[in-house]
């Protein structure tokens, strides 16, 4: 059995993924596991106090040290499951981190977190700005500080779920005014859309720059995927709201000039946007999609066109959600294995350890 992030197994697992990346044949699938439901900021005991409904959330009421038990608990329950990659730390998943940095409120309900709009008046966006002194900036940094310490070379810090451009404006505006300002004032949308695109990537270069490299690479944190050099990974669930077109002439470019930057690039998707697929994919330097198998949506065997386009489109695939063994089944029957990574979100550890076991049989 294969023990994530064990030393005797890197240089396998770099292996893997260097074949993943590459697009060539692997020996076996490549996995990683979440155990517990898609409530992610419940997962952590150290934030658990703060998950009150409506209560107003500050920087300074999360204690990043009180975190560092709740990562070291985390890392070992992967650890006996058999995964094929490198389990990644990242600042606390919860907190809306990009809409926190753009001045939105952050209030607390009793699973998640979620950002307030803090302007009313499209005129007013040109007055926000972006500061590196951020108090929640300096949160985030703590985190990357702190997990890059705990790791010990165990394991590599990533990013967590960072939104992009269009949800951190929708989140400043609300997304019905958002959405007609597109066409009310589009020069001004397009502005701040650039701004936040800066500030994603200034972001995202300063946690490079603290985190360093894992194995002589770096991790797509929440995804737990390694590369073999600077990676970014965005997710921008606005596209649901947008057409084609909108995408292309208020998101796309930002998604290009981001992905431009790193040679190893991943965007998450939606069911809900899968009509704006052909869109995102005119992004050459955008390596992964990631698909979420989401509750309540289209099943694996429905997703299995938009599954094989990007394939075909030369990208390599991430499929994410609480895939079943039956679902596993479908996806390698179905499917080459070239450029696909499962990540099992899991409601226990039982259905955990069956796809585990699962993938860990399989060879090609």
């Amino acid at each position: 059995m294969l023990i994530s992030g064990h030393s005797m197994d890197a240089g396998r697992i770099i292996a893997d993924h260097v074949k993943f990346w590459n697009r060539e044949k692997p020996s076996r699938p490549l996995a990683a596991v979440h155990i517990g439901d898609f409530f992610f900021a419940t997962h952590y005991r150290a934030a658990r106090h703060l998950l009150v409904q409506g209560k107003p959330i500050t920087p300074d009421m999360l204690d990043v040290d009180s975190f560092l038990e709740d990562y070291e608990r985390l890392y070992n329950e992967t650890l006996p499951l058999g995964c094929s990659t490198f389990w990644a730390a990242e600042p606390y998943t919860g907190i809306p981190w990009m809409e926190a940095f753009w001045g939105c409120g952050v209030i607390a309900g009793e699973n998640s977190f979620v950002s307030h709009p803090v302007i009313h008046t499209v005129k007013n966006l040109e007055n926000l700005a972006f500061a590196m002194d951020n108090p929640w900036v300096e949160k985030y940094f703590e985190f990357v500080k702190k997990l890059k310490s705990l790791s010990r070379g165990r394991f590599p810090v990533g990013q967590p779920i960072m939104r992009g451009p269009g949800d951190v404006a929708g989140a400043l505006l609300g997304q019905s005014e958002f959405i007609f300002a597109l066409y009310e004032e589009p020069q001004i949308i397009r502005g701040l859309l650039d701004r936040i695109a800066d500030s994603f990537i200034a972001v995202n270069e300063q946690m490079h720059r603290i985190a360093g490299d894992f194995h002589g690479g770096t991790s797509i944190g929440f995804y737990h995927v390694w590369a073999p050099g600077k990676c970014v990974w965005f997710q921008d669930d606005i596209r649901s709201l947008l057409s084609p077109q909108l995408y292309r002439d208020f998101l796309l470019k930002n998604e290009k000039r981001v992905c431009g930057l790193y040679d190893y690039t991943l965007t998450h998707l939606h069911p809900s946007a899968f009509f704006t697929l052909d869109a995102m994919l005119e992004n050459e330097r955008l390596r992964v999609v990631e698909i979420n198998k989401d509750a309540g949506g289209p099943d694996v065997r429905e997703m299995l066109p938009e599954f094989r386009k990007v394939l075909d489109r030369k990208r390599n695939l991430v499929i994410w959600g609480d895939l079943t063994v039956e679902d596993l089944k479908i996806v390698c029957g179905s499917l080459p294995p070239e450029g696909i990574f499962f990540f099992l979100a899991e409601p226990d550890l039982k259905t955990a350890e069956e796809a585990a076991a699962y993938l860990c049989g399989l060879r090609f």
